[in-house]
């Protein structure tokens, strides 16, 4: 594999930056391309020789956090304990939650972090319960759903928040929601 040119890096990592600095104080739509090469401090054929267009900037780094994260978690959830995965995940997504954050706001017609999330999980649920209950196709679609919902509503919490988040805390509270779902 060809390692990737420190210029093209430092490059790309400026005009991201720039990028989610301006998601800070501007919504995703009112973001334009000279306003990220006026924050970045890059000439526009240096955008364009990285970038095709925002749509194209945000969906790499979109990628780039489903492949290195999102993935990666995803499969640790359904492989341990859900204590275990909490004492995992959450530390995680709360040293990354400030990137999270302003990504999870941008929902247009081809990108949202949170219909993605939320379809990966499902999917994944889907796919993994297929193998281990014997269900109908309905009833699997309905369980991913509502497991989808839930890990969503985790998330927020967690990326949200400001606070330091106790693993061991969430876990119980987890618990104590899902203890209503059990009453016979």
């Amino acid at each position: 594999m060809k390692k990737e040119d420190p210029r093209i890096k430092r490059t790309r990592m400026l005009i991201q930056t720039a990028f989610l600095k301006l998601l800070e104080t501007k919504a995703y739509e009112e973001i334009t391309v000279q306003d990220i090469l006026d924050v970045a401090e890059v000439n526009r054929s240096t955008f364009y020789k990285h970038y095709l267009n925002k749509e194209k900037l945000i969906g790499q780094i979109i990628g780039q956090l489903k492949e290195t994260i999102i993935l990666p978690l995803l499969e640790q959830r359904f492989s341990i304990p859900t204590k275990a995965f909490a004492l995992v995940a959450v530390p995680i997504i709360s040293e990354h939650r400030s990137v999270f954050r302003l990504l999870w706001q941008v929902d247009t017609r081809r990108i949202s972090l949170k219909k993605d999330f939320f379809n990966l999980v499902k999917n994944k649920y889907i796919s993994v319960s297929r193998h281990k209950f014997d269900r109908t196709s309905a009833e699997l679609e309905f369980q991913g759903t509502l497991f989808a919902y839930i890990s969503v509503g985790m998330f927020e919490h967690i990326i949200q928040g400001t606070e330091t988040i106790d693993p061991d805390i969430e876990h119980q509270n987890i618990e104590d929601v899902l203890s209503f779902f059990n009453m016979g």
